[in-house]
């Protein structure tokens, strides 16, 4: 698990576009594993300006998200599909039949068969995540135990609290959520995580003490997972350090 500190979020975001970048160069059908939220914004920009540019192709792409809230539908304004669809999809040469998202509405059940059966077949060649302000990565929330599988999870306090700025009051945020498990993670070829601001710092600080992984600081699993690298900007870099 490396560390990268860059001066800027903006920056972090261009190094993480290049990474994505890079891959896809390198792979015409790379499998893109993607988060949703404020962190990864700054990357689907980069992405979507140089697919203006005539800089990278996403017409052999494939992607899949990392989950969904139970009971929102993709055409709902706070769903994370509608995320996907306004701040990358409908912007750049990407073929609906290569997008994989979890269907909100439907049985939980089948989405994480769906997905796991996706997963087994198409492992992830780059993967980028965000991270709570508990550790959680996707919604995998610290918990007693790792969930290998894609699974249902009910959202902790910190995670509703957290995103409740997306809504128009804390009770709207669902309870609950589907999330892509630790295997799914875990088995992807590359893995980034990206945080900024002084929220994340104490997840961050965990994260780097000590060599153990434990499920009650889920980014932990990095520390397993065959390339991980973590890119934070100055600020937080100077806080996590205080």
């Amino acid at each position: 698990m490396k560390l990268v500190v860059t001066e800027s979020y903006e920056k972090s975001s261009r190094l993480l576009a290049d990474m994505f970048e890079e891959v896809i160069a390198g792979k015409k059908n790379a499998v893109l594993g993607l988060a949703t939220g404020s962190s990864p914004e700054g990357m689907y920009e980069c992405l979507v300006e140089d697919y203006r540019a005539g800089k990278v192709d996403f017409s052999q792409i494939h992607t899949i998200n990392l989950d969904e809230y139970c009971g929102l539908s993709r055409s709902h304004t706070q769903s994370f599909g509608y995320f996907m669809d306004r701040r990358l999809f409908s912007k750049v040469n990407i073929k609906e039949e290569n997008i994989m998202l979890i269907d909100g509405t439907a049985s939980a059940e089948e989405q994480a068969e769906r997905y796991d059966t996706f997963l087994r077949e198409h492992p992830i060649d780059i993967l980028v995540l965000g991270i709570g302000t508990n550790g959680h990565i996707g919604f995998n929330e610290p918990e007693a135990v790792f969930h290998a599988n894609t699974h249902q999870v009910e959202l902790a306090k910190e995670t509703i609290q957290a995103n409740s700025r997306f809504f128009d009051k804390a009770q709207d945020v669902p309870a609950s959520a589907i999330t892509m498990g630790m295997a799914g993670i875990a088995g992807a070829r590359k893995v980034v995580l990206i945080a900024s601001g002084e929220a994340k710092a104490d997840a961050i600080k965990r994260l780097f003490a000590d060599d153990l992984v434990d499920p009650m600081l889920p980014c932990s699993i990095l520390k397993v997972c065959r390339d991980a690298t973590v890119v934070i900007d100055r600020t937080l870099y100077e806080r996590m350090k205080a």
